[in-house]
């Protein structure tokens, strides 16, 4: 019998609360690096990252290797899904940023999601087949192959939406730029838009906080093709405005080469801070919706943290660190 082709797994994740990735990152913040791209926020560890993992090792029993990205960090606790025999010694694999950039090292440091997410494809020994998420993203319930992959084709949910309104905004706001010096904040729509726009689109598929299916060879074969591309995008320390999307881009190209199967956006398990919790609650335990998402768990009330961190425990319980249980007992 043919054996099933691996499906990794990458998670980018950043201690924020580390000493000396704040030094660092202090040391190349200037005056002139957009409010938000250099938020504290942004850089936030909230022990999101071990819900990530058990839930990928809890609803996805078929998935390889997860690769851990970082910046000279490790999460805490991240030895003890093997030392509590929650998965494999070799299940997870920590990619440093000098491993991730390898042969483009000059561009590091970087405190830029948008410029590690183009590098993904650069990750040594990485599936042809790979599931990227955010720390804050996890899954909510069993997922197949199939709701990913089918054949050698991506499975990708959203919906068009046409680049007019939003290219029309964002030439505006580069000319106030280039004309009065005016910064202007990364936007995540406006990414999305150039994704599509670089490779002569129209309109594009736009996505929200959730998995992104994607194929290694996508975004390698292009920016073998377009290297001025690549080096462009990868330059800036913190996310800028002129910045297209990684993932749009590699489905933008996946479309392009009929390697794509699109279908209408899923409902997530969605929760930001200025969210009233009982509905993310509530999905949590609706196996009809397969992801979900904990927006800025920093910037919640302690009482809103408290509420979701025990509910993801629950969740999770027999797949967590237990030192994980113990901190939030």
């Amino acid at each position: 019998m043919q054996k099933t082709p691996s499906v990794d797994i990458v998670i980018t994740w950043v201690d924020g609360n580390d000493p000396e990735l704040s030094k660092k990152r202090q040391k190349y913040m200037a005056n002139t690096v957009a409010r938000d791209a250099g938020s504290a926020t942004r850089f936030a560890n909230n022990d999101e990252i071990y819900f990530c993992i058990a839930s990928v090792l809890k609803y996805m029993p078929y998935c390889g290797t997860i690769y851990i990205v970082t910046d000279n960090q490790q999460p805490e606790w991240l030895e003890q899904f093997t030392a509590q025999h929650i998965c494999a010694k070799d299940k997870i694999k920590v990619i440093d940023h000098r491993t991730l950039f390898l042969g483009y090292e000059n561009n590091l440091p970087t405190f830029n999601s948008l410029s590690i997410e183009t590098m993904l494809w650069n990750i040594p020994g990485l599936a042809d087949r790979f599931i990227y998420l955010n720390d804050d993203v996890f899954i909510n319930s069993t997922s197949q192959i199939s709701d990913c992959f089918i054949d050698d084709k991506v499975i990708i949910y959203g919906q068009w939406k046409s680049n007019f309104l939003i290219k029309i905004k964002y030439l505006f706001r580069k000319f106030l730029y280039e004309k009065m010096g005016k910064q202007q904040q990364p936007k995540f729509t406006t990414a999305q838009m150039l994704s599509a726009d670089m490779i002569g689109l129209k309109r594009y598929y736009a996505l929200h906080h959730r998995p992104h299916f994607m194929k290694t060879e996508v975004l390698q074969d292009y920016f073998k093709q377009y290297p001025d591309v690549l080096l462009q995008q990868i330059r800036f320390k913190f996310r800028y405005f002129e910045q297209f999307l990684p993932v749009g881009l590699a489905n933008h190209l996946s479309i392009q080469q009929n390697k794509a199967i699109l279908k209408p956006d899923e409902q997530v398990a969605y929760v930001k801070p200025s969210d009233d919790i009982t509905e993310f609650l509530t999905a949590l335990k609706n196996d009809a919706i397969k992801y979900g998402c904990i927006q800025s768990l920093d910037l919640m009330t302690e009482s809103k943290q408290a509420l979701i961190r025990n509910a993801m425990i629950d969740k999770f319980g027999e797949f967590l660190p237990k030192e994980l249980k113990s901190k939030v007992a």
